[in-house]
């Protein structure tokens, strides 16, 4: 790939947070929350602004690039097509990933951004924003929290010592109930209401799994890169590749 500078990329998601982010936390007022496809599907003002200075920034760093960014494609800006010309160079950013919990005062919530050239996602960063801490990344070269290298290791053991993520009422209702049955195959299975920390507890060996039904390109292209280059496995329901 071509190069580009991590620290770069790390430095805007930042400015980001720290000008738009932090500062609402726990402080939002009830005219910067409005809800969009249902109740509980939420946005905030600190999504709509983070967002906007992403779209201005970080294509400085990548000639030629743009965002798609998940409130962008909520209002219609842009499409799951732009992800498919092999010819774009896309940064996908989820400017608040687990806005439910931002918006009320829970800690589970972070900055997603992937970056794909070639129909390819070839670089990743989340960012805990109340840790300031950031787990990146990088198509062939690796997970890192800070500059600890993830790596996962093999482990025999039965689905009932397995400690996952699901969430039932995400899936279709005709699936529900296959869902919560099969789900007692398993030890422990919660959700966080998070994919970003969901999939950094997968790549740190945390828990064993996670599983998904909505498959937005913003939720997971960056944990799914993680949990590969940390040396844990994805796959959709066909056992085929999750790409963009």
């Amino acid at each position: 790939m071509d190069l580009i500078n991590k620290d770069e990329v790390s430095d805007v998601i930042r400015q980001a947070s720290a000008r738009f982010i932090m500062p609402r936390f726990k402080a939002l007022k009830d005219h910067e929350i409005s809800s969009k496809t249902a109740p509980n599907d939420l946005v905030t003002l600190a999504d709509i602004e983070a967002e906007a200075f992403l779209e201005k920034e970080l294509p400085k760093i990548k000639a030629g690039s743009f965002v798609m960014g998940e409130e962008g494609v909520s209002r219609g800006e842009h499409s799951m097509d732009d992800l498919k010309n092999a010819d774009n160079t896309v940064w996908v950013v989820d400017p608040v990933d687990g806005t439910h919990n931002f918006v009320h005062g829970n800690d589970k919530f972070a900055v997603m951004v992937a970056l794909v050239q070639d129909g390819v996602t070839i670089c990743g960063w989340i960012y805990d924003v109340l840790n300031d801490a950031f787990t990146i990344c990088e198509k062939g070269a690796g997970a890192f929290d800070g500059d600890r290298r993830l790596s996962l290791e093999d482990k025999e053991c039965s689905l009932k010592d397995h400690d996952i993520y699901l969430s039932p009422k995400f899936f279709p209702a005709v699936m529900r109930d296959q869902v919560k049955a099969n789900r007692a195959n398993f030890g422990k299975s919660v959700t966080i209401g998070c994919a970003a920390h969901e999939y950094l507890d997968v790549a740190r060996g945390l828990k064993d799994g996670t599983v998904y039904c909505r498959l937005k390109p913003w939720d997971h292209l960056v944990g799914a890169l993680l949990v590969q280059e940390a040396g844990g496995y994805v796959a959709k329901w066909d056992n085929s590749p999750y790409t963009p």
